[in-house]
């Protein structure tokens, strides 16, 4: 599979089946996304993955927090207020899901988050506190490295903020040091065949995004 191919095909799948995931694969993914550019060489991401009984207890806590109300406190706190070009494609977002799946479809997309789209193993990436903007970056370029390393191995995706939502079973789990900060959980996995998993998002036109100088 050519690097333009794996770029084209790659798509975030919400529901797993349960096939588990064999750690040499983690390990080789996790390997190659450290190939991922990096301010001065700093490589500021450290990657932490639950798998089996560890992440059934994440899980547990995330479901029961969502059933019962609980509220949401992540170390890296999305903005309040997004930007309205973002909130545009958001909107544009939630509208066409919801048209795609239609209202069963839609509730059955929410259940999925709340049992983390049945996910066989979470690798979790952290940042040190008070990293610059730089460091998020760094640490965005080596997440985007673990979506095609996995591709690149038949092995399907997912990146959200879900998986980070309750932090305090993460960091129980899993023991990460109070000085990183939890940035973003990414899913690995085997596809499902549900009709969540046709899903499939947009972009905005080239023109819209790129100016070029000459």
């Amino acid at each position: 599979m050519t690097t333009q191919s794996i770029l084209k095909q790659r798509v975030s799948s919400r529901d797993f089946s349960n096939q588990k995931v064999a750690i040499d694969d983690i390990k080789a993914i996790i390997a190659e996304a450290q190939l991922a550019p990096s301010w001065e060489n700093s490589q500021p991401w450290k990657a932490y993955v639950a798998t089996g009984k560890t992440l059934e207890a994440i899980k547990k806590w995330h479901f029961d927090n969502v059933t019962n109300g609980g509220k949401s406190w992540v170390d890296i706190m999305p903005p309040q207020e997004w930007h309205i070009h973002a909130k545009d494609n958001i909107a544009a977002w939630e509208k066409a899901t919801q048209n795609d799946l239609g209202e069963k479809g839609w509730q059955d997309f929410w259940s999925a988050q709340s049992h983390f789209f049945n996910a066989p193993a979470v690798v979790y990436i952290t940042i040190p506190k008070d990293s610059t903007h730089y460091s998020a970056y760094d640490a965005g370029a080596f997440g985007y490295g673990i979506l095609l390393a996995a591709a690149e191995r038949g092995l399907a995706s997912l990146p959200a903020y879900e998986f980070i939502r309750f932090p305090k079973e993460i960091r129980k789990q899993l023991e990460i040091p109070e000085e990183e900060s939890l940035l973003m959980g990414i899913a690995l996995g085997y596809a499902s065949d549900k009709p969540l998993n046709d899903l499939r998002t947009t972009r905005n036109p080239l023109d819209d995004i790129l100016k070029i100088s000459d």
